[in-house]
């Protein structure tokens, strides 16, 4: 296999702006880094524990977001990763959050990337969403009765406010990352497929085909502002949903209505990484 190697230094492949933001990103890194070893020498401490781990050097490569990145399968995408770049574990942190939506996210992306508990990484899988469409639902439509593409769905005020927020909060999250010098690549969701699965965050705990269709009617639009908020912010797209095919053609690609099997998080993780491949990192 061809070896895959992301590093820190420049090359011809990046921009100017980038290399400034990548410039900016090691000053502030260094800056902080000397501040909070300073101070945990002056108290004692034989570590450097910053936000949510020590500072580890190693790590080049994080992936953020909810239970699709780190989620209830005996294997998520994020551990695929290091075999299908070459890449060694140590050089990958997952940081996902089961629950979280994107504006909790937010605010812990950008207090992740203010602490630089990862001086050295630089680029940044982005996967969140989900759980705003989910608390929407669950509020509007809990039994996901209704179809947000019918002409007479009775929330399209409310529905179009929630995906403007998750936009504008996927936007900031880019912009955050950006500025401190990642790369952003920004991941669309996968659909449900039209079959009875466990669904927890339903209220009997199973999803039929009908619901399986409107929920896919709101991953759709969803879908449609992660491109949005890709594009408007110039990040990296991997499109999952266009695996719609592939993954829903069979169950054993489910683990529940809301996450992948490890066999489907391998599908994802070898799509993820095909696109990795290609940018001029």
């Amino acid at each position: 296999m061809k070896r895959y190697t992301i590093t820190a230094t420049t090359d011809d492949g990046l921009s100017s702006q980038t290399l400034m933001n990548k410039k900016n990103h090691y000053i502030r890194a260094s800056i902080r880094l000397l501040a909070i070893t300073g101070t945990l020498t002056i108290a004692g401490c034989g570590s450097v524990a910053v936000g949510p781990a020590n500072v580890d050097p190693n790590v080049r490569i994080v992936l953020f977001g909810d239970s699709t990145t780190d989620g209830p399968s005996e294997m998520n995408y994020a551990e695929f990763l290091p075999d299908l770049l070459n890449e060694p574990s140590s050089a990958f942190s997952n940081q996902g959050k089961s629950g979280e939506n994107t504006t909790d996210g937010r605010i812990r992306l950008h207090e992740l990337l203010e602490s630089v508990v990862f001086p050295n990484a630089h680029v940044l899988l982005y996967w969140q969403g989900g759980n705003d469409i989910s608390d929407f639902t669950k509020d509007m439509d809990p039994l996901l009765f209704r179809s947000p593409d019918d002409d007479s769905y009775p929330f399209q005020d409310e529905l179009i406010t929630q995906l403007d927020t998750a936009q504008a909060n996927i936007e900031s999250a880019i912009a955050s990352a950006q500025q401190a010098g990642y790369e952003v690549f920004v991941a669309t969701y996968f659909f449900i497929p039209d079959a009875i699965l466990e669904c927890d965050s339903l209220l009997f705990d199973i999803i039929i085909p009908g619901q399986a269709r409107n929920a896919n009617g709101y991953l759709r639009k969803l879908n449609e502002r992660i491109r949005l908020a890709a594009a408007n912010r110039n990040a990296q797209l991997v499109d999952i949903a266009t695996l719609d095919e592939t993954l829903r053609a069979t169950l054993d690609n489910y683990d529940d209505c809301n996450h992948l099997s490890a066999r489907g998080n391998e599908i994802a993780a070898q799509f993820f990484a095909g696109v990795i491949t290609k940018s001029p990192l």
